[in-house]
C-alpha cells in the first residue's frame, strides 16, 4: 500500500535543472579545450583525469566514501549489481568526447535539441522497463504530454541552427553523434544510481564511473595516435579554464546518481534538459547576444511549461509530494 511522504520532489526537481544549466558550459569548455589540447579526445581526457582527481580527494576525506570503496570488493564479487555496470564510465567518456567533436561543428543550441530529444526517447524507455533504481514508472498520459511538449520546445529554441546546419556534411555528422550520447546518457545515469545504492556512496560510484571513463579514453587515445588520427599526448599546457570542466562533469553524474532513485529518469532528464536549454541560452545572451532569435527564447518557455505539465496531478496540483511502498 502507497502512503504520502512528507519529502517533497520540488527541491530535488530544482537541483536536477540547476546542474542542467551548467552543463552547457562545459560543453563550450570542452569543445574549446580541444584547440589547445590537440584534438579532441585529449580535451575528453584532461576533463575526466581532472574530475576523478577531485573524486580520489573526496574519497579521502569523507567517511562514508571510504566504506564504499571498502564495500566495492564485496559488490563485484557477489554480483549486487551486474559487473557491466562499469560500463557506465564508458558512456560518460563517449559523452564528454560527443561535446568536444560537436559544439563546435552544429553550436550550444543544436547540440542541446538533439541531446533532448534523443534522451527524452531512452528515459521513457528506461522508466517503462524499471531499469532506473526508482524501478517501474508508470508513463501517464500526463508524462508523455509533457516529454512530446519539451521535445518541441527543445526543436522550437534550435530551429534556426538546425536549417543552417543541414547541408554540412560535418553538422550530419556532429548532429548523429549527439543524438547517440543523449540515448545513452538515460542508461548512464540509471546504471550509476544503482551502483550508488550498492556501494551506499555517490562519492564512490562516480569515482568508478571517472576512472573506467579516463582508462577507456586512454586506450582510444592510444589507438587514434598509432593510426595517426589524433596525436597522443597534449600539444599545449592545458589553461586555468579547462580546469572547471571537469567539477562541473561531477556535478551532472552525482546528480543523476542522487536523484534518478527518487524522480525516475523521464522526470529527471525533463528537470536536466530544461536546465540545459536555460543554460543554453544564458551563455548565448552572454557570449552572442545578436545571435540569440525569438526562436530560442520561445522555445526555452515551452521546455518549462513541459516540466510543469509532467508534474501535474490529476487532482490540479503539482505532484510535488513523492510516495513511498509502506
Amino acid at each position: 500500500m502507497a502512503s504520502p511522504d512528507t519529502r517533497s520532489n520540488a527541491v530535488p526537481l530544482a537541483m536536477a535543472g540547476a546542474a542542467g544549466i551548467l552543463m552547457p558550459l562545459q560543453a563550450l569548455i570542452t569543445s574549446n579545450a580541444a584547440l589547445y589540447l590537440g584534438g579532441y579526445l585529449a580535451a575528453a581526457l584532461f576533463s575526466s583525469i581532472t574530475s576523478l582527481a577531485c573524486l580520489l580527494v573526496a574519497s579521502l576525506a569523507i567517511p562514508a566514501a571510504r566504506a564504499g570503496w571498502k564495500r566495492f570488493g564485496a559488490v563485484w564479487r557477489e554480483r549486487t549489481i551486474p559487473r557491466w555496470y562499469i560500463l557506465a564510465g564508458v558512456i560518460g567518456a563517449y559523452y564528454m568526447l560527443a561535446q568536444a567533436l560537436s559544439v563546435g561543428n552544429i553550436g550550444l543550441a543544436l547540440f542541446a535539441v538533439a541531446v533532448v530529444g534523443a534522451r527524452t526517447i531512452s528515459s521513457i524507455l528506461i522508466d517503462v522497463i524499471g531499469f532506473s533504481p526508482a524501478g517501474k514508472q508508470p508513463i501517464t498520459r500526463r508524462r508523455i504530454i509533457g516529454a512530446a511538449i519539451l521535445v518541441i520546445g527543445a526543436v522550437i529554441a534550435a530551429w534556426d541552427p538546425i536549417t543552417h546546419s543541414g547541408q554540412s556534411p560535418a553538422a550530419v555528422i556532429s548532429l548523429a553523434i549527439a543524438v547517440v550520447a543523449g540515448l545513452l546518457v538515460s542508461f548512464q545515469q540509471s546504471m550509476n544510481g544503482r551502483a550508488g545504492q550498492a556501494y551506499g556512496s555517490t562519492t564512490t560510484a562516480t569515482g568508478l564511473n571517472y576512472l573506467a571513463s579516463s582508462a577507456g579514453l586512454i586506450v582510444a587515445m592510444s589507438i587514434a595516435g598509432l593510426l595517426h588520427i589524433e596525436p597522443f599526448g597534449y600539444s599545449a599546457i592545458p589553461a586555468w579554464w579547462m580546469y572547471f570542466a571537469g567539477p562541473l562533469g561531477i556535478l551532472f553524474v552525482v546528480t543523476g546518481v542522487t536523484l534518478v532513485p527518487k524522480l525516475g529518469s523521464l522526470v529527471l532528464g525533463i528537470g536536466l534538459v530544461t536546465g540545459q536549454l536555460l543554460g543554453s541560452l544564458i551563455l548565448d545572451l552572454i557570449l552572442s547576444p545578436e545571435k540569440v532569435s525569438g526562436n530560442e527564447i520561445a522555445g526555452t518557455l515551452v521546455t518549462l511549461l513541459a516540466v510543469f505539465i509532467a508534474s501535474w496531478q490529476p487532482n490540479g496540483r503539482p505532484r510535488w509530494k513523492a510516495q513511498k511502498a509502506s
